[in-house]
């Protein structure tokens, strides 16, 4: 029977969806999995323009091989639409797009089916296209393709320009690197706000010599949002750089051939050759792969015991000559050992999920020279955490290496190695049992809003009285089964005028259970939402499970029978994708004209992590994220000055220059949609200028008339109070 299941992540830099209904919390341990352990891994959104052709990588995956994958549905903008351009191969998942031209812009959202062991899962909104219009005619980067020569000082310098053809009056308002997340390069470059594309100083140690980069670009206009595809190449060349012979220290047995294994070199490969320059002492009967860099000795070349030859190598490509003394080094043996099957075993520690190990072979281990590797037979689950560099081996030493960001689900698998030396090779297994976290654990306290499953939109409260909200309690609903957690608690201040806004203060928490009793101290009559954040720890040392989950109060009905009721009042949004809130039931007195009421966001804007910290930050903050996206937003819109201060990067009626707000709507941060008082969140805004998305809550007060004086000027002097809580996170 089909089991439909929840989608928990949307667009995460790497697209984590988990079959689970789960309460959405902030943990140092993943605990996105259910009883069956699938999760399934697709990369986040891909930007795509108009004939251009692409195919999205097949999914990871946390458990059972998945199969038969299906397409069940395809989204436009959240409407339902039908389209023969997206293509899913039925055993590996991999999404073809195809026959683009004539494809619609907007945000595709794919949902897919699949089977894992035996059982159906389906994931909506899986995977994200972002359909995009034609570059503009008249644009173009200068130069095309950046020639970095990585001996030139500051070499990261190196720069390419967006430029338009003024004829064409092409006028571009916006800048971005285009995404596409199997490009893991695309992080190392940025664009500035007036179309300069270089490389992002912070990552320069991550540019490989000899490799080259494609970037396409994101560009802005009044028409929409284009794809300049593969606008520019930055062409990092370099002569032969860190020759490395793993081993590069061999002992050979007397008189017996031998082959090196192959190397590795960074630098550029045009016209790359290798050459012996010298061997110390001299000898004859060694030999060197021109194109490879394989070495061979000859049979009966070796002919002391006890030599020692070291070989200088020197690599020559287009744009240089390099030496690279001892870069193998042959000791001659009377005998070389055979491997011993029998010893041929690995101590396995105990291991669990979600860590990293280390795996070595037992001290009893014989055989000489040599070469481990994973063998070729090994399940696909594990060929795909060797693919992903999640489990590693030592070629030397066969130490075995199991990376902390493995997704091994809680059960047993077996690993297959091979050993080969000069006198043959041997084959090995051991059983991994990976065993699930003992202090893993979820928590969530509910709602009183009659919102379902109570565990999807948990932690939410309002309270109309003072009465209502003094002593009353919260008590956890828990999967510990017994178990001790510690329990801590951390209510947020609202930096606002003078005094401040903390709805939540006074409210205590049991160190042992976990219930919350509120003191009412921080009621008001106004409006205004709170937040404050419980901390819960199971196990102490390496296995400790920690869980933080904020809770939100919201107080007040408003001002003169005048009352805002969003339902939910935390608004979950993507930094990413951007969003839309529920509209709010707006209650005015007889006498009013709902058509005469307006909201706008107005000041006071502050973002809190899902922390200990009791204050978040304002725009006026040094370094923080509202900081960079005021500043942004600004100098984007040509201002002389950036308003730390302002409305303006929230705002619908905001008419301070440059230019009025309602015709910028595609680049303000966020506003409240006038017509159904929707927040709307707009896409790729909420991060820092290093790319950072939102990770936390932004509270800002909103003001709010009734005479229809929709100005800006009148808008600011109504009442004011906080409705509404967004919360971001790049797992929504």
């Amino acid at each position: 029977m089909k089991t439909k299941l929840l989608t928990i992540s949307r667009l995460v830099k790497l697209f984590a969806i988990v079959a689970l209904a789960l309460v959405h919390t902030s943990c140092d341990e993943t605990e996105t999995t259910d009883s069956t352990g699938f999760i399934l891994h697709y990369y986040g959104v891909t930007d795509i323009g108009p004939s251009m052709t692409y195919t999205l990588e097949a999914p990871t995956y946390k458990g059972s091989a998945p199969y038969d994958f299906t397409i069940t549905g395809v989204t436009l903008n959240d409407e339902a639409c039908t389209t023969e351009s997206f293509v899913i191969d039925a055993e590996t998942g991999a999404i073809n797009i195809q026959n683009t031209a004539n494809l619609a812009t907007g945000l595709y959202a794919i949902s897919v089916g699949c089977y894992s062991n035996g059982k159906y899962f389906e994931f909506k909104d899986a995977i994200q296209i972002n359909m995009l219009l034609a570059v503009p005619e008249g644009v173009t980067v200068t130069p095309a393709e950046v020639v970095v020569k990585m001996e030139d000082k500051n070499w990261w310098e190196a720069s390419a320009q967006v430029t338009t053809d003024t004829e064409k009056h092409v006028s571009i308002t916006g800048y971005a690197i285009a995404e596409d997340e199997s490009k893991e390069y695309l992080k190392y470059f940025t664009i500035s706000d007036d179309g300069i594309i270089t490389f992002n100083p912070e990552k320069k140690d991550n540019i490989i010599p000899g490799e080259k980069y494609v970037i396409s670009l994101k560009l802005k206009t009044k028409a929409g949002e284009h794809l300049y595809a593969d606008a520019v190449t930055f062409n990092v060349i370099s002569k032969p750089l860190k020759l490395q012979y793993a081993p590069n220290e061999v002992r050979v047995e007397k008189n017996i051939a031998h082959e090196s294994q192959l190397p590795t070199i960074q630098g550029s490969s045009e016209g790359r050759t290798y050459t012996i320059k010298s061997i110390t002492p001299e000898i004859s009967g060694f030999t060197i792969d021109a194109a490879t860099g394989k070495i061979s000795i000859a049979e009966n070349t070796l002919t002391q015991i006890g030599n020692v030859y070291e070989v200088d190598v020197t690599v020559t490509n287009e744009y240089g000559t390099s030496d690279f003394p001892k870069a193998y080094i042959v000791t001659v043996v009377d005998f070389i050992n055979p491997i011993d099957p029998e010893t041929f075993k690995y101590e396995v520690p105990e291991t669990y999920e979600g860590k990293g190990y280390t795996i070595p072979l037992i001290n009893e281990f014989k055989g000489d020279e040599v070469i481990f590797d994973f063998a070729e037979d090994n399940s696909d689950i594990i060929k795909e955490q060797i693919e992903k560099n999640r489990i590693s081996i030592d070629k030397v030493n066969g130490t075995i290496t199991i990376a902390e960001n493995n997704t091994l689900t809680p059960e047993d698998y077996t690993v297959k190695v091979k050993a080969a030396n000069p006198k043959g090779e041997v084959s090995s297994s051991f059983t991994l049992t990976i065993k699930e976290n003992p202090n893993k654990f979820t928590f969530y306290y509910g709602n009183n809003l009659d919102l379902s499953p109570k565990e999807n939109y948990a932690n939410q409260f309002e309270f109309n009285t003072k009465e209502e909200l003094a002593n009353f309690t919260l008590v956890p609903i828990t999967t510990l089964n017994g178990r001790e957690a510690k329990w801590e608690i951390c209510s947020k201040q609202i930096q606002s005028g003078s005094n401040g806004v903390e709805v939540t203060k006074g409210t205590t928490i049991d160190p042992k259970s976990g219930m919350l009793t509120f003191t009412g101290e921080g009621f008001t009559t106004i409006i205004n939402v709170g937040m404050l954040v419980v901390k819960a720890t199971v196990g102490t040392g390496e296995l400790a499970y920690t869980v933080t989950v904020p809770v939100f109060i919201k107080c007040g009905t408003g001002k003169s029978n005048i009352n805002v009721r969003y339902k939910p009042f935390v608004f979950q949004v993507n930094p990413k994708t951007g969003g839309r809130s529920t509209a709010p039931e707006i209650k005015l007195p007889s006498s009013m004209d709902i058509n005469k009421f307006a909201m706008d966001y107005r000041k006071e804007f502050n973002f809190f992590g899902i922390d200990s910290e009791p204050k978040g930050h304002l725009p006026q903050t040094e370094g923080s994220l509202l900081n960079d996206i005021w500043t942004t937003f600004y100098n984007n819109i040509g201002a002389t000055k950036v308003n730390l201060g302002g409305k303006k990067p929230l705002s619908y009626y905001s008419t301070e220059k440059p230019i009025d707000n309602e015709k910028i709507l595609d680049q303000v941060a966020g506003y409240i949609d006038p017509k159904d008082k929707a927040v709307v969140i707009n896409p790729e805004i909420w991060k820092d200028k290093k790319g950072k998305y939102a990770n936390g809550v932004l509270l800002g007060r909103v003001s709010y008339i009734t005479n229809g004086d929709f100005t800006d000027e009148n808008i600011s002097k109504g009442a004011q109070f906080y409705p509404i809580a967004i919360w971001f996170d790049e797992n929504f």
